[in-house]
């Protein structure tokens, strides 16, 4: 009985003295945001409506969805991804990454959040690497373009931060020797704990959430993963960065 007693007042104590946070995430459905949402759902109160239950491309909708949850904190991961495919379709690139922004960015207004914007190391030229939250954007191609936007937008807000954290979503049976990167495997359990503690704890308007450079092959090869060496065309080179490695600013 005393066991008992003395567990019920640690767990009144714990409720009392851990802050239960009310967290929106668009893009929760995708790759990270499935991981960050079982991930902060923990000691949290997490919405994280499809993009059927809020389109971001439809104002009224997501304006109605945030208001309604008042978050202290809103993610915002969704987002069109696909370089090659950003190049094909820049209507839905400019549709889902920079007037969806607009959107959720525009339904944060009147709410003392904080907005988490996922960028991404594309966003730089990518002809030196090691780039720092100080050095300048100058994309190549029409997703950095997209998510270069999207950063001075987010920006209008007083409580925002610009999260750049490259990783590797799946792995392929190829790899380039010649790009380099300083990214993440998403199945890393302490990537994601970097990024949340990042999201929950550092005050940085801009954080680079990044691992060593190194080749993609290289870091394939550290892995343990087999996969063969391959080189960039010049049609690849017109649209990936050679070099886009971050310099880690995290915490």
């Amino acid at each position: 009985m005393v066991y008992f007693h003395n567990l019920l007042k640690w767990l009144s104590f714990y409720k009392k003295t851990v802050k239960m946070r009310k967290i929106f995430i668009t893009g929760g459905s995708g790759m990270l945001g499935k991981k960050l949402v079982e991930y902060l759902s923990s000691g949290n109160e997490v919405c994280a409506p499809t993009s059927r239950e809020c389109n971001i491309l439809d104002s009224n909708i997501t304006m109605e969805k945030i208001k309604q949850f008042n978050p202290e904190i809103v993610i915002h991961l969704a987002a069109f991804v696909d370089t090659f495919g950003c190049e094909l379709d820049i209507e839905k690139a400019l549709d889902i990454n920079v007037v969806g922004t607009i959107n959720v960015v525009r339904a944060c207004f009147g709410i003392p959040c904080k907005f988490v914007y996922f960028s991404s190391e594309y966003i730089f030229r990518g002809d030196r690497g090691n780039y720092t939250v100080e050095d300048r954007l100058d994309p190549i191609n029409i997703y950095g373009k997209t998510k270069s936007a999207s950063e001075y937008i987010v920006s209008i807000l007083p409580n925002y931060q610009i999260i750049r954290a490259p990783f590797i979503k799946k792995t392929h049976p190829e790899a380039f020797v010649d790009q380099y990167q300083s990214r993440y495997f998403l199945d890393d359990t302490n990537f994601l704990e970097k990024i949340v503690n990042n999201i929950l704890n550092n005050d940085n308007k801009i954080v680079h959430i990044s691992s060593e450079r190194m080749s993609l092959y290289e870091l394939y090869k550290k892995k343990g993963i087999d996969v063969s060496p391959i080189r960039m065309t010049d049609e690849q080179l017109k649209i990936i960065p050679m070099d886009a490695s971050l310099k880690d600013n995290s915490i």
